[in-house]
């Protein structure tokens, strides 16, 4: 006579059962699940972004350390107008970059200010700017600075800056004066940038 091996059932019944399980599920699934499918166009709508600048790109300094209120006097300044061209109905933040050039020295740099109110001054350094990835910075640009930004309504507006550059009275204070300061060179660059808002 033959013994039957209950263990072996149990385990061969238990498998089949978990087998069964899983199958019926899965077909379940399958069936109660939906897919979508879109039959019309997507419709994008899109309004004006444009904005125009007015002014010479290239700034070469030529002068001597002094004071701000001297600089408000003697120098002609950089004269900038932005201008909003659409007509759509679309705020334009904007910002104005001075991109210095290679060609700068650094002994000179820090000591270089900069006004666009003809009221305050300030350090070009302290506006350091690092451009966004999406834009490229040319292989001539040694550094960014921040030095004006604003918002544009529609309806052609625009915004005019005056930038005054120039060497900061207390240069040559610390500093060979005849062969570092006066010998230096700045050259830099105007670039606006500007996003919706």
């Amino acid at each position: 006579m033959k013994t039957v091996n209950y263990k072996k059932t149990i385990v061969l019944l238990s498998i089949s059962i978990i087998t069964l399980i899983i199958a019926t599920a899965g077909i379940t699934y399958a069936y109660i699940s939906t897919t979508g499918v879109q039959n019309t166009a997507n419709v994008l709508n899109s309004a004006c972004f444009k904005l125009s600048m007015t002014g010479t790109n290239n700034i070469n300094y030529i002068g001597y350390p002094m004071s701000k209120e001297t600089a408000f006097k003697k120098l002609t300044p950089y004269n900038l107008t932005i201008t909003n061209t659409c007509t759509d109905v679309i705020n334009t933040s904007y910002k104005v970059v001075l991109n210095v050039l290679n060609t700068t020295s650094d002994v000179l740099l820090p000591h270089i200010y900069y006004s666009t109110d003809k009221v305050n001054a300030y350090k070009i350094t302290t506006t350091a700017y690092t451009l966004p990835s999406y834009l490229t910075k040319g292989n001539n640009v040694k550094s960014s600075y921040v030095i004006a930004s604003g918002t544009l309504s529609s309806t052609k507006k625009t915004a005019t800056h005056n930038l005054y550059l120039w060497i900061d009275e207390n240069a040559c204070n610390g500093n060979d004066c005849k062969n570092t300061i006066m010998k230096a060179k700045f050259e830099a660059q105007i670039s606006v940038y500007s996003e919706a808002t």
